[in-house]
C-alpha cells in the first residue's frame, strides 16, 4: 500500500478532532479580486451555469440556460463563444458539464447524445467521440483522458439494473479502461431526487466523489481503487431523513415536500483549492420553491486537507445571496446567482501552520 492511501486510511478510520475551529469567512478567505464578466449585447447569459479555471489563464463559463459555453480572460474579457440550439453533431438543448483537457481541448457533454463534442481552444469544433453505451452528466479531466460521470444506456431506459446507477467511468482514447463507484442512495426512495448530482472532483491523481445527502467522499486512485475516504458531518448538518414511499401521494403532497425541504442539508459541491485543500459547500433546498428541479442555496463551506483528511474549518457561512462556483488557485464566489451584472469573487485560501 502506498503511504498516500495509507495515509488516507488512517484518516478515515480517526475522522479527525473534537473540535474544528468556526470562524468567520474573511478569517478563512482573502478577497483577492473581482471578476464582472463582459456579455455581447446580442448573445447575452441567461444564467451562470458550469466555471472552470483554464489552465494557461482566464476561465470557462456555460450558461446554465442556453446551449452556449463562453471563454473569458483572467479581467473577465470575451474572447470566444460556442453552442447552438438543436440534437445533432456540435447541437444543444442545454450547455452539459465540460472540462478542459491536459492539451487544452474543451470536451462538452450532453446526456441526450451518445457523443463527447471535443473542442479547440479557441472553442472552434474539433473531434466527437461515440460513447454510444453511457449516457452522461458529468464530465472531468483525468490524466491523459476524462472521467465521466455516467449510467448505462440500458439501465436509463429500464428499471431493472440499479447497481449500475452512478457509476465513475474513465475514458482513455475512446475507451472505456475501467468503471467504479455505485450510487448508496438508489435504494432510499426520493433521494436522488432530492439530492440532485454527484459531487466529483479531480486532485493530483486521486478521484473524490460523494452523494450530496451522505457523508463520507470516496477516494480513487487512477486505477479507479477506493483507497479510503475523507469528510464528515458536522454537529450543525441537518442529515436527510428516511422517507416512505408514497410519502409525497394524496392531498398532503405540497406542505409535506416543503416540510421535508426545510429538514435537511446537502454537500452541493466538492472543490480543490491550491491544490492541497478540499472545500465541501454545504447548502440547502429553497423552500420557496418546492417543485422540481429544487433550487438549492448556499449557506457555508468545510476545509479539509486533502493529503491527511484532517477537517480544519466548520460551519464557515459564505457571504450572504452567494454562490460557489468552483475551485483552483482560487475559491470563485459569485456574488449574486440572479442578476447581471455577473460578478465573480476570486478568493484566496488562508491556511495557519
Amino acid at each position: 500500500m502506498s503511504l498516500f492511501a495509507a495515509a488516507v486510511l488512517l484518516a478515515a478510520c480517526n475522522p479527525g478532532p473534537r473540535t474544528v475551529p468556526s470562524p468567520p469567512f474573511d478569517e478563512v478567505f482573502a478577497l483577492a479580486g473581482t471578476i464582472e464578466l463582459a456579455e455581447s449585447p446580442t448573445d447575452s447569459i441567461a444564467e451562470i451555469g458550469m466555471f472552470r479555471e483554464r489552465r494557461a489563464g482566464g476561465f470557462l463559463v456555460s450558461d446554465r440556460l442556453l446551449p452556449r459555453l463562453r471563454r473569458y480572460s483572467e479581467d473577465g474579457a470575451l474572447e470566444a463563444a460556442f453552442g447552438r440550439f438543436g440534437d445533432g453533431p456540435w447541437e444543444f438543448r442545454r450547455m452539459g458539464p465540460f472540462a478542459e483537457t491536459a492539451s487544452g481541448r474543451v470536451v462538452v457533454t450532453n446526456w441526450r447524445n451518445p457523443w463527447l463534442s471535443y473542442l479547440t481552444p479557441t472553442l472552434t469544433p474539433d473531434t466527437i467521440v461515440p460513447v454510444p453505451a453511457l449516457a452522461i452528466f458529468g464530465v472531468d479531466a483525468f490524466a491523459e483522458g476524462v472521467i465521466l460521470y455516467a449510467v448505462r444506456s440500458e439501465v436509463l431506459a429500464t428499471m431493472g439494473g440499479r447497481e449500475e446507477r452512478g457509476h465513475l467511468h474513465r475514458l482513455v482514447g475512446g475507451s472505456i479502461a475501467w468503471s467504479a463507484w455505485t450510487s448508496k442512495t438508489d435504494d432510499k426512495p426520493y433521494w436522488n431526487g432530492l439530492g440532485g448530482g454527484r459531487s466529483v472532483t479531480i486532485a493530483g491523481d486521486s478521484v473524490f466523489v460523494m452523494e450530496p445527502l451522505l457523508y463520507p467522499a470516496t477516494i480513487l486512485n487512477g486505477a479507479g481503487d477506493s483507497v479510503g475516504t475523507i469528510g464528515y458531518p458536522s454537529p450543525s448538518f441537518r442529515q436527510i431523513p428516511e422517507i416512505p414511499r408514497g410519502y409525497f401521494a394524496g392531498a398532503q403532497s405540497g406542505s409535506r415536500v416543503r416540510a421535508v425541504l426545510q429538514s435537511y442539508d446537502l454537500v452541493r459541491r466538492i472543490n480543490v483549492v491550491a491544490d492541497d485543500y478540499l472545500v465541501f459547500t454545504i447548502g440547502r433546498p429553497d423552500p420557496a420553491k418546492p417543485s422540481f428541479p429544487f433550487r438549492k442555496m448556499d449557506t457555508s463551506v468545510e476545509v479539509y486537507d486533502r493529503h491527511s483528511g484532517e477537517k480544519l474549518y466548520r460551519d464557515v457561512g459564505l457571504p450572504e445571496g452567494s454562490e460557489v462556483l468552483a475551485g483552483g488557485r482560487y475559491l470563485y464566489v459569485l456574488l449574486d446567482p440572479d442578476f447581471p451584472p455577473w460578478r465573480i469573487a476570486k478568493y484566496r485560501l488562508l491556511v495557519k501552520d
